[in-house]
């Protein structure tokens, strides 16, 4: 028996494989001197996964299938997602773009990428590729944006395909590892069906420094293994399928999960816990001269810093097809392999909650850079609270009893940048940031990070309601910092420069006078980050109603909405009573706003400054959005549950 198989070729299988020789696929590219045709390419991604849940990894999931196509392949140890949750993530992945570049990294935001960009099938099929998706899209992007499936559903399959002879490209993605797995009596099912060596019981877990010791994360994380037992079924599944329509020689089958694990810490955080996933690459024999960089073999365990990005360059690279330029993402297996020095991560609003903060790994150190250093440790979404983690997390904070691994929960601010050496700690919890020795480090790994962005144009540093209006302006996200011709891609370098200079000023601890230029400059998104720095200067010092309450009231009247509703903000968290009742007024007009991305910038800082704006409460609860706006929605309906909460509070009072 061959690895992952079920059982070998059969003779029918090697009749189906002369006959795949056989038929009229000279036009294809070969994948290297000497295969006779393209390989057929398998995806299996799970979600809401750390690589170090699995058997093969060295976890504590009972995981035989993933096991053994991990013994027969190659497994990456230093493999991670483009941003630590789903719809960025999957945006990489489709593009081998990353997120920041196009647009796409804030959740459900719908960016457009500019039309050369489509989809890893279009391109395979354009190759001579049948391409299947089962059945999660996800991408973050328009509907114009141009996937390029042959099939996507519930049904979809390689075995559609009308011409059997014709190499495919199918991908399985599969659901029951989501964190969603965690709510209410979700995982049940799938857990009650697992074979006794795969259950796992809540007085046999490890919890990690990072979480309280309590029944309610010890029978979490039990249940996240075991929902991982289950997915490893789910593989094998596929994996016979394969076997026994006689395919498992001419495939190359790759398997990953879209990022960290679907709990605190993991999902959504800039983490080793959020951002490094499982990739297991199987390459048939037939295809022996698909290696890493520098020539070693398809086998074994690879120490290669990966992108999820890069796995469609990498299935390019292994069909024989050009891998297009405007690709940023690298082969990491095949004739045109590359070895990277590092990988970047980011994250921006996650659903509602506000959010930008970007990552870059090497081999061994991770440095974070937070942009918005205000957000408190707990920053998780309202729809994260259907874990039970979360509430556990919240009450030990509440009773005091957190441990000092949990520390990142309850912290009330964040530091400008911080930096782990994840060999020697691999939890994390030592910032080295400041220490003397890590110096080199911080500094090297802190210019790799800016010198990307700007290489990149990282469209993070546009608040939303710029983004997307001058992307509707300009086609797209991308078009906006490459308008096309020199003349105007140098003026858009140097408003990029100017841009980046004041967003990254803003977490350096500088005083409000600091920003006093940038208030005025004539660029809006200068103006934006200016009235941030003022605002957080004025509430680190406790200035209520010092030097930067009446600049941050003369902003009120600028004219970019997303300025004013930044000062209105933070003149509400600072306390300045004298412009308390004139940053109401601005909030309660932008929240009407015709532009939904102001609308929901004004809503969430309503929603963020919490008692401050009560006066607006029973305004903001008479607003009805459609689907189209969900977190507006939301937004709105965490309103109302407030004000019905301290309505019921008032009533019963004596």
């Amino acid at each position: 028996m061959r690895g992952w198989q079920a059982g070998g070729a059969s003779a029918s299988a090697r009749l189906f494989a002369r006959r795949l020789v056989a038929v009229a696929l000279a036009c294809l590219p070969a994948l290297a001197a000497g295969a006779d045709r393209p390989p057929n390419i398998l995806w299996i991604s799970a979600e809401d996964l750390s690589a170090d849940t699995l058997g093969c990894y060295g976890g504590p999931a009972h995981t035989p299938r993933l096991d053994a196509l991990a013994r027969g392949g190659l497994r990456f140890d230093a493999a991670f997602s483009a941003a630590p949750v789903c719809a960025p993530s999957r945006s990489a992945i489709i593009t081998g773009v990353m997120p920041t570049t196009l647009g796409s990294l804030p959740m459900r935001c719908r960016a457009t990428p500019p039309p050369f960009v489509v989809g890893l099938p279009r391109l395979l099929r354009d190759a001579g590729y049948y391409c299947t998706n089962n059945v999660k899209t996800d991408y973050n992007f328009a509907r114009s944006f141009d996937a390029g499936w042959h099939e996507s559903s519930g049904k979809a399959h390689w075995r559609m395909r009308p011409d059997k002879a014709q190499p495919f490209f199918a991908v399985f993605n599969f659901t029951v590892t989501h964190e969603s797995g965690l709510f209410g009596d979700t995982a049940a099912e799938p857990r009650r069906q697992l074979p006794a060596e795969a259950r796992r019981g809540a007085d046999g877990v490890r919890v990690p420094p990072y979480y309280p010791d309590t029944p309610v994360v010890r029978e979490s994380l039990a249940a996240r293994q075991e929902l991982a037992a289950a997915l490893d079924v789910d593989v094998g599944r596929v994996l016979d399928e394969l076997a026994a329509d006689g395919l498992a020689d001419d495939t190359i089958v790759f398997f990953w999960g879209d990022h960290g694990e679907g709990i605190p810490h993991g999902k959504r955080s800039l983490t080793e816990h959020g951002l490094r996933v499982p990739l297991l690459v199987h390459v048939p024999p037939r295809f022996g001269s698909a290696t890493l960089p520098g020539g070693g073999p398809a086998r074994g365990a690879s120490a290669t810093l990966v992108s999820l990005m890069d796995l469609g360059p990498t299935v390019l690279d292994l069909a024989g097809a050009a891998i297009p330029g405007w690709m940023e993402g690298k082969s990491f297996l095949g004739s045109h392999a590359v070895v990277r020095d590092v990988v970047v991560g980011a994250r921006d609003r996650m659903d509602a909650a506000p959010g930008f903060g970007r990552t870059v790994r090497d081999a061994r150190r991770r440095y974070v850079r937070n942009f918005l250093p205000w957000i408190a440790g707990d920053d998780l979404p309202e729809y994260a609270d259907g874990v039970p983690i979360t509430g556990a997390l919240r009450a030990a904070r509440q009773a005091g009893t957190l441990p000092a691994g949990a520390a990142w929960f309850s912290r009330p601010s964040r530091p400008a940048e911080e930096l782990y050496d994840t060999a020697a700690d691999p939890h994390e919890l030592r910032d080295l940031a400041a220490h003397a020795a890590a110096q080199s480090d911080l500094l090297r790994l802190r210019e790799s990070l800016r010198s990307w962005m700007r290489t990149t144009r990282d469209t993070g540093i546009l608040p939303e309601p710029i983004l997307r209006r001058e992307a509707a302006r300009a086609g797209s996200e991308w078009a906006i910092f490459h308008p096309g011709d020199a003349a105007a891609d140098a003026a858009a370098l140097a408003r990029y420069d100017a841009i980046l200079a004041a967003a990254w000023e803003v977490a350096e601890g500088h005083s409000a006078e600091s920003f006093a230029a940038g208030r005025a400059d004539r660029e809006p998104a200068v103006r934006y980050w200016a009235a941030c720095g003022t605002g957080w200067a004025a509430v680190r010092a406790g200035d209520a109603g010092g030097s930067a309450a009446e600049p941050l009231a003369a902003l009120l009247a600028d004219p970019e909405p997303a300025v004013r509703v930044a000062a209105a903000g933070w003149l509400l968290r600072s306390g300045a009573a004298a412009s308390r009742a004139a940053a109401l007024d601005g909030l309660a007009a932008e929240m009407r706003s015709a532009e939904p991305e102001v609308r929901m910038a004004a809503l969430v800082t309503i929603d963020g400054v919490g008692a401050a704006a009560q006066p607006l409460w029973k305004d903001v609860a008479a607003l009805e959005f459609d689907k189209s706006e969900e977190y507006s929605r939301r937004t709105v309906e965490r309103i109302r549950r407030r004000l019905a909460g301290d309505n019921a509070t008032a009533a019963g009072a004596p």
